[in-house]
């Protein structure tokens, strides 16, 4: 293990929560593989036998939150049909990610675990041989190529199999849209001018986002929007080539002026709303337009089931369109479990198509699970445009441990004094310090 990435990547992940309130050893993993193949039919007797055979207990620590009661309650049951004598115990705390990197950093590894096998963070797991290789598993198979591509780490292997690839943009209540006499913008242009037409109408402030506890997740997206390149832009000044100052690396200001625009238009105390009073209040009809991903849609259903609403990409500000998309959804297992046959039986029982077919119902998150059929209203405009070629991975894939998280603070600033230059100038500071470690 790192200690150094894990030192950073702690601190990181610690300060952002403060600010916003929201083990293995190395080259286990075809030792373990091996282990797994010899005991696996022993294993898996003991697993599916008799009330006689003892009871296999398993950790499975999930990070979509909104999924845990689906889990419990539909698919494990399901599960267990196959395997009685298997428990898997569903953990899902609430600041996910910073209890994961805890336990990863004292060896303390869950035996099943949902990831993000895109990201940086993720990724330097894989490099230390924490996680199975799920290569050549025809369960594989299932997912689409694009998911498959983005899953695999640098050594060519695939240690989570990815079930939902999301997506970010602005959820438009229709019926307001409709009242109002207005269509969903397409261009930057016409979603100012929507937000005009909808002040003009009387709803002072049509836009709302999670300004307390994902504006990292935001932020992110929108200057990913500006420029899908961004992250190479970042490496690049944090090399001493150049600065966000200067006029042929003009991102940050970009994003500022288009991140303060918008926010004219949402209320007033928009850093003290997180995603909860936002859901609700969009639920209820207060916002037509609230800016959040794909994943925010279980909650909106539990919110209000009959709301006529979609989501719609956010219009680039400054040039071509493009989608931001990431794997939201993978699982994938210890080296060092105990069990590994029944984890990976748990990882090929969600991808069969009939089973995850339960999470694509409910969860909302577009899959990327072939014979699924994907059936959420709101939500099929911006899942076609996700398997198409006008996307790009979410920056967080790219950027070093940390990044993000410190970046973040600095946003906050800009919310709160609308001093472009400040940020201008802390965003060259972190890329130096990141890259030059």
């Amino acid at each position: 293990m790192k200690k150094r990435w894990i030192s950073i990547m702690l601190s990181a992940i610690l300060a952002a929560s403060a600010l916003t309130g929201c083990g293995g050893s190395k080259g286990g993993d075809s030792e373990n593989a091996q282990t797994a193949e010899s005991a696996q039919d022993t294993q898996q007797a003991d697993a599916s036998g008799g009330s006689d055979s003892e009871k296999i207990v398993l950790e499975f620590f999930n990070q979509k939150v909104e999924a845990e009661s689906l889990y419990n309650e539909v698919i494990i049951p399901k599960f267990q049909e196959e395997y009685p004598n298997v428990e898997i115990e569903v953990v899902s705390p609430s600041d996910a990610e910073t209890v994961f990197f805890t336990r990863v950093s004292t060896n303390d590894m869950p035996d099943i675990m949902s990831i993000y096998p895109a990201e940086y963070s993720y990724r330097v797991i894989m490099q230390d041989g924490l996680l199975a290789d799920l290569s050549g598993k025809d369960f594989l198979s299932r997912a689409s190529e694009s998911a498959i591509s983005y899953s695999t780490y640098d050594d060519g292997k695939i240690y989570a199999m990815p079930y939902g690839l999301s997506s970010y943009g602005i959820y438009c209540n229709l019926d307001l849209f409709e009242a109002a006499g207005l269509e969903l913008p397409k261009t930057w242009d016409e979603l100012i001018a929507c937000l005009d037409a909808f002040v003009e109408k009387g709803t002072e402030k049509p836009l709302i986002f999670d300004g307390k506890g994902s504006l990292n997740q935001f932020a992110e997206r929108l200057i990913g929007i500006v420029d899908k390149d961004f992250a190479d832009v970042c490496e690049s000044v944090g090399k001493g080539e150049g600065s966000f100052a200067d006029a042929d690396k003009n991102q940050v200001r970009v994003f500022s002026e288009a991140l303060l625009k918008l926010a004219e238009y949402a209320p007033d105390d928009i850093l003290g709303i997180g995603r909860d009073q936002g859901t609700a209040d969009f639920c209820n009809g207060v916002y037509p337009m609230y800016v959040g991903g794909t994943f925010y849609m279980a909650d909106i259903l539990a919110g209000n089931a009959d709301l006529n609403c979609t989501l719609i990409p956010i219009p680039n500000p400054d040039g071509a369109e493009s989608l931001p998309i990431n794997v939201d959804i993978a699982l994938g297992y210890s080296v060092n479990t105990e069990h590994p046959e029944i984890c990976e039986a748990f990882i090929e029982f969600m991808s069969r198509p009939e089973i995850y077919q339960i999470m694509a119902d409910n969860e909302g998150t577009p899959t990327c699970i072939e014979g699924v059929d994907y059936k959420i209203t709101a939500l099929q405009d911006i899942s076609q445009q996700i398997t198409g070629d006008n996307t790009f991975l979410t920056l967080v894939n790219f950027w070093p441990s940390g990044w993000r998280t410190e970046w973040t603070i600095y946003v906050q600033n800009l919310l709160s004094d609308k001093d472009i230059d400040a940020l201008i100038t802390e965003t060259d500071r972190i890329c130096k310090d990141y890259y030059n470690q």
